[in-house]
């Protein structure tokens, strides 16, 4: 999944400049940057910012608040926030600052997991998860011309999915997620085994399937684990 937003997040501006809000600790940076002119990243937590740095050498990195964010207007090709609108406060207020920093036709791109997939497991820490029609609707509203898609289907793919999935929802209806990053991590290894070392994104990590394109009008789907709209701005 990983792999696949920042794949699709390159491709939109190749050659120019990409803001990432929410770099989290930088994996994808390195990607960007070998795709763009300018990658630059932030994060609202500091401790995250600091950990990029060491992870993403002479990277231009900095502490920012999505809902209002340091840099001039019109001065970006692309602007990214992967998997972290959920955390803002206020997502109409995010999109008009990333619409400021936005040159005439440039582009944002949001992904978050799908809230109406069967299994879904929101974060201890998360305000709202927007679904296909939210996130056109607060898109438009700033002008953009709204694009959603739908990535990796929601059905069980394997034997191990059939017999794990009635008991991912059993677990998520009460209640009985962890709420902690390390005690989910350890249920992860308990169900799935030993779980991969990510690492920085780099291309052939994983194979790579576009997302696909939600119909017109779309406002919920269940088919899809993860959600993505790509919205460009306005030419003028």
């Amino acid at each position: 999944m990983m792999y696949v937003r920042y794949r699709m997040a390159a491709e939109l501006s190749p050659g120019g400049a990409v803001l990432e809000v929410g770099c989290g600790s930088g994996m994808g940076l390195p990607y960007l940057r070998d795709h763009a002119r300018l990658a630059v990243g932030g994060d609202y937590t500091m401790g995250l910012v600091r950990e990029a740095r060491e992870h993403v050498a002479g990277a231009p990195l900095l502490r920012m608040d999505a809902q209002h964010l340091p840099f001039a207007d019109r001065v970006f090709d692309t602007v990214l926030m992967l998997e972290m609108v959920y955390y803002v406060p206020d997502l109409d207020a995010a999109v008009a600052e990333c619409r400021r920093v936005l040159r005439p036709g440039g582009k944002l791109m949001i992904s978050v997991p799908n809230p109406d997939r069967p299994d879904f497991n929101p974060s201890p820490f998360s305000s709202h998860y927007p679904n296909p029609g939210e996130l056109k609707t607060v898109l438009e509203h700033h002008g953009f011309a709204v694009t959603t898609y739908g990535g990796f289907p929601a059905e069980p793919a394997n034997a191990r999915d059939h017999v794990l999935a009635p008991l991912r929802h059993f677990a998520v209806r009460y209640h009985l997620i962890p709420r902690s990053m390390r005690a989910k991590s350890m249920l992860k290894r308990l169900l799935y085994g030993k779980l991969p070392n990510l690492g920085a994104v780099r291309d052939g990590m994983a194979k790579y399937a576009p997302p696909a394109r939600l119909p017109e009008g779309a406002g919920h789907t269940a088919a899809y684990k993860t959600l993505y709209a790509v919205g460009v701005a306005p030419t003028s």
